[in-house]
């Protein structure tokens, strides 16, 4: 009910710390006090980290739930709620089963995952993430699997992004005399368009790419032309090689078609977050572990990687780690329920239990490997 947008987690961090606290735990603030690190040290042994993200989006929900947010324009649209309620569940379970493992637990609670650069990395710079650990567990609310169901994809899951503004600046007036003027509406269009031919016409099928154009801003009234238009988009790839040629390509569009249509115009690209990487190995113990503690059905391999984007990538590329798709549509739910960043997003919150047995289940079970 008291979500907070990335970088303002203050609250959400104040309550964190007080739950762990009441653990006998002794945990930091980190990032001005938005996220929180805590460890649980059991003697001698292998470091597994535990993470969870804490933010909050600028979603008005509409849910109707008995919790919906008090907060109006904010809400938990991508279910770091549940994330954080699983992961403060699962250090209960991990200081109460200290009979049965040895090592160290480090808790990540991270703010800013949905604000680039990402909280990952001022939790990476503040050395609250340790480079020295072992393995990082994670997991994500997914709608693609039923409550009480996991997904696991070995190897590249979740994409790496690279966010673009377009600004197109022509000539602008009457909307009664369009040939008096350098229109950027029209123009920009013809780009949104042509955009879309470079996943279409000049990615290869086997390079899995997304570009997705997000907003389109001009002009003030009907009957006048601007001058100038804005375009802002998304792509994500799973290889720097492809990346840059995207990049390439959409900068060498944009100024072709500008100049086609006697306007000007100018591309820009923000690099956000690396594609995702799950360790082969951590990936094939999980399934086991997760199929004797959940069942074998409910434990899905995943084929297909993601194109969503996580900034859990950072960790991975200095430890193994695997990141977890946690199930949490409800039972009769077909395949257009509402998803992660919809205003309408109710995850099923029979899916916590599964989420605290991935948690606990997967640290105890990597301390407890031989190798």
């Amino acid at each position: 009910m008291h979500p907070e947008l990335s970088g303002q987690e203050i609250k959400t961090a104040k309550v964190i710390h007080r739950y762990l606290t009441s653990l006998g735990l002794k945990p930091r603030y980190h990032v001005k006090k938005t996220g929180i690190s805590a460890h649980i040290i059991n003697g001698k042994g292998k470091i597994v980290v535990l993470r969870a993200d804490i933010d909050a989006l600028p979603v008005e929900e509409k849910t109707g739930v008995i919790f919906q947010s008090i907060h109006k324009g904010v809400m938990h649209a991508c279910g770091h709620d549940m994330h954080t309620a699983c992961l403060l569940a699962a250090a209960k379970v991990l200081c109460e089963t200290k009979d049965i493992w040895k090592g160290t637990v480090v808790l990540l609670f991270q703010p800013s995952e949905e604000v680039a650069p990402g909280g990952a990395l001022s939790m990476i710079l503040e050395k609250a993430f340790p480079a020295d650990a072992d393995a990082i567990f994670g997991l994500h609310v997914s709608t693609d699997h039923h409550a009480g169901q996991v997904g696991i994809k070995a190897g590249r899951d979740y994409a790496g992004v690279m966010d673009f503004e377009i600004t197109i600046t022509g000539r602008g007036g009457h909307g009664a005399s369009p040939h008096m003027t350098s229109d950027p509406i029209v123009c920009g269009s013809s780009i949104v368009l042509t955009l879309q031919t470079l996943i279409s016409r000049e990615s290869p099928a086997w390079e899995p790419s997304v570009l997705s154009v997000g907003s389109f801003h001009a002009g003030t009234k009907n009957n006048i032309i601007p001058s100038e238009a804005v375009i802002t988009g998304t792509v994500r790839t799973f290889s720097e090689p492809h990346r840059q040629f995207l990049q390439r390509r959409i900068r060498e569009v944009v100024a072709a078609t500008a100049r086609s249509f006697n306007t000007h115009g100018m591309s820009s690209f923000i690099q956000s977050y690396p594609p995702g990487y799950n360790n082969e190995d951590l990936a094939g113990r999980a399934s086991a572990a997760l199929s004797e503690l959940l069942g074998s059905r409910n434990v899905i391999q995943r084929t297909i990687p993601t194109m969503y984007a996580e900034d859990f990538a950072y960790f991975q590329q200095k430890i193994p780690g695997l990141y977890v798709h946690l199930g949490v549509k409800k039972p009769g739910i077909n395949a257009q329920a509402a998803g992660i960043h919809s205003p309408h997003f109710i995850p099923d919150e029979r899916a916590i239990r599964a989420g605290i047995t991935v948690q606990a289940g997967l640290a105890i079970d990597f301390l407890t490997s031989g190798s």
